[in-house]
This record gives C-alpha cells, structure tokens and sequence, in this order.
C-alpha cells in the first residue's frame, strides 16, 4: 500500500494497485460519520466499436449498450440488488456517462457489509433473454422522457454543433433501434471487455482504517476468476478541430429562452497540463464577465438576462470547452453583447489574485464532507485516470504570467452559439 501525499495539504489517499489490475484507493478522515464507495469502470457511452476481450475483430455495438449493461447489472437471480442495500443500512445508485460508468453505495452503517456488497454485485452478471427483453421497454420509456425535458435536449444539441465525429451529444441510452437491437450476448461481451480489473478503479471515502479496507477488497478479488486484459482496443476516432455547427436555433417547451455560447479548444495547443489550463480559462471568464465586472449585473438591470451568466468548463477527450450560459428573452441582442465584450477581454491582476483565493478556499472546504471528498477524488479520476497529487500546490502556483500567455495563445474564433427558444416563437 503507497500513501499518495496530497502535496501542500496534510491529507493523503492510499493506493494499491492489486494483483489483477484492480486500482483501489482509500481516503480515510476519522471524524466523518458516513462512508462513500464508487466502482468505476473507463466504460461508457461513446465506446461502442472494440474489439471484444479474446477476440480479433473490429465489432460495432448499438448505442445506449454502456447504459442498459449499468441496469442490468442490479438484477440478479435471487433479485433486485437496490432492495438488498437498505437492509444493511446502505443506499446505491449508478450512472453512465459518455467516458465512465459508475456505482455507488453511501451509508453509515455496516461499511464492510456494504462494500462487500458494491463489489460482488457489479462483478457478478446476471443476463438471461428474459430479463434483457424487460429491460427494453423501461429504458425506452427513458429515452421518452428525457426527449420531453427541453434542458437536456439543450445539452445534447450543444455537445452535437461542437463535436463532429466524437459521439458527444448523441443519446446515452441510445435510439429506440438502439436499445430493440441490444441482446444478452451483447452485454456480456461488452462487460467481459470493459468490466475487467484492469480497466475499473474502486475509490472508498471512510473512517476505517486504509490498509484493513483495502485488504478487505484484495481478499474479494483474489477470489475471482477473470480473463485479466489491460489493452483494450477501440476504434480511435479522429475529430477536426472546427465545431460541427457555428449558429443554430431549436424550439422546445420553455417559457424563456436559454442561450449557450462555447469555445472548442485543442488541449494541445496549450503546453501547460490539462487541469492548470482548465483553471487557468475558468480565471479568464470570471474575471471578465463574473460578478466582479458586474458585467451581468448591468445586463439584469436591464432585464436583458434572467439571473446570473453561467460559467463552466468542461473536457472532452482532447478539447477543453469553456461555455457561457444565461436566460434571456433577447438572445440575438445579448449575442451581440457577448461578441463585442469577448473581443475586449482582458487580464487584471487584482481580480486574478482575488479569484486564486477564492478558489483555494473552495478546494480546501472539499475536504470537509464525505460527498465532496468523492466528487474531488472521482473528477481527478476521471479526467486523468489516476488522482492527481498535486492540485493543491497547482491552485498555489498559479502566477500572472502563466496566466498571461495562456491569455496571449487564446483563440475565441472556434465557437458553437446555441439559441433554445419556446414553441410559440417558431414560424
């Protein structure tokens, strides 16, 4: 077992890496009352053309497989799993995303019992055509309703205009033929493939002792029989650098019209690692348009937005996407606003030192409780496949002159604007 330090805080995670590939770390804090497991495997809905485990060949799968294999996997022979957790003193839940599926368990009591529980449930299959067949009509009735929330659909059309050939935007349960054409042998092909030690990561938050836990996890995982593969082989998909759709307008069911405004940016145009430019972008945005400027303000008062502007950034496989989000009733004008503000942008020393402190202290406070301490730990998994040991000391390092030739190679040119507008405002 390593201790990984986390550098500048007095924190750490213990690591080990066990015989069959199986990655486990575990942050304990003695004074947290609750505990918190994720089992994750680099599993999700864009890899759906592989090569599966013992085999040679190519192979396409349907969309939405990554997900429906994430419901299946809480039924079982003797039962439904999700009714075994309560009775333990347990709570479960899983998502799939485009890169990740994950299941939890959170409680706090019987951690062992629970934990136990996690991991025999998801590395045990149960698929029969019977239950596959069920599954069918549940996870459409799904797609049903996500295609009749106006916000995800928001979501997804913005993903599509800026990635042309990644998959993103595309439904995470897939098409109605998608999910018809899913059989059992499907699903077991994909999880053999994907479900395998070398490619999942277990990360346990509690107030157990590390080493017992993780000795605990090892003696669940000497006893299982795999095929041990850590070279999985998918299809490599090569996207261009400009976004797939510059302007587009879509009508939904809303009251008030949503506008998104995003960048697509080469990771590698930026010689700087991944997660110091993500804070270095989040940096510019906020000292131009957060509340600081009180560039949004000014638009509130005059009712030209409803609420505040929205500032995120996000990465997709090797593109970082910095968006702009707000409500307004005027999007062609606020466009108008944001084009010419965009093209002012600039750096202010005062408001970066004020910004770096303020983003210290929120990265501190996510060690205060059990569900932050999972995001943290879960999101510098999932975006490096590994935690990194060195966020802390980089929000420390971050220095007005990085910054500033960040600033210099910043290309806002590659953009992808998306208008969501009510119903009764098509023609």
């Amino acid at each position: 077992m390593q201790k990984i330090n986390l550098e500048g805080l007095n924190e750490y995670v213990a690591y080990e890496k066990l015989d069959n590939n199986l990655d486990v770390y575990v942050y304990r804090k003695k004074d947290f009352h609750s505990f918190y497991a994720y089992y994750i495997t680099n599993y999700g809905a864009l890899n759906t053309e592989f090569v599966p485990i013992n085999e040679e060949k190519m192979h396409k799968f349907p969309d939405g497989i990554a997900h429906f294999l994430e419901h299946k996997m809480f039924e079982k022979e003797d039962g439904h799993v999700l009714e075994k957790f309560p009775l333990i003193g347990g709570s479960s839940n899983a998502f799939t995303s485009y890169t990740h599926t994950v299941y939890q368990v959170s409680g706090t009591e019987k951690f062992y019992d629970n934990l136990n529980l996690l991991i025999n449930f998801v590395e045990n299959p149960y698929f029969t055509d019977k239950n596959v067949e069920k599954e069918k009509g549940i996870i459409k009735q799904e797609l049903f309703m996500g295609k009749d929330n106006p916000y995800r659909v928001f979501a997804f059309e913005k993903l599509k205009n800026l990635f042309v050939n990644l998959g993103y935007g595309r439904e995470i349960v897939g098409e109605e033929k998608d999910i018809d054409s899913i059989t059992k042998e499907d699903l077991y092909k994909c999880y053999n493939t994907f479900y395998n030690p070398g490619n999942m990561c277990l990360i346990i938050v509690t107030n157990e002792e590390e080493e017992k836990v993780i000795n605990f996890v090892k003696e669940i995982e000497e006893k299982r029989k795999v095929d041990i593969e850590t070279d999985i082989e998918v299809k490599k998909i090569n996207e261009p650098e400009n976004v797939n759709k510059e302007f587009d307008i879509i009508y939904q069911n809303v009251s008030k019209c949503e506008l998104s405004y995003s960048f697509k940016l080469p990771i590698n145009d930026y010689k700087i690692p991944y997660h110091k430019l993500d804070l270095y972008l989040y940096i510019i945005f906020i000292s131009n348009l957060g509340k600081l400027t009180g560039f949004g303000l000014d638009l509130k008062e005059k009712n030209l937005i409803n609420g505040n502007i929205g500032i995120g950034t996000n990465k997709y496989m090797d593109y970082i996407v910095p968006s702009i989000n707000v409500s307004t009733d005027y999007p062609e004008k606020i466009i108008n606003i944001l084009d010419k503000k965009i093209k002012e942008f600039s750096l202010n020393e005062e408001y970066f030192n004020m910004i770096k402190k303020s983003m210290i202290s929120d990265f501190v406070y996510c060690f205060t409780g059990v569900s932050n301490v999972m995001s943290y730990l879960f999101g510098s998994y999932a975006n490096n496949k590994k935690i990194l040991t060195t966020d802390f000391k980089d929000f420390q390092e971050l220095n007005f002159e990085e910054l500033k030739e960040v600033f210099n190679k910043l290309n806002l040119d590659n953009k992808s604007i998306l208008i969501m507008k009510p119903l009764e405002e098509k023609e």
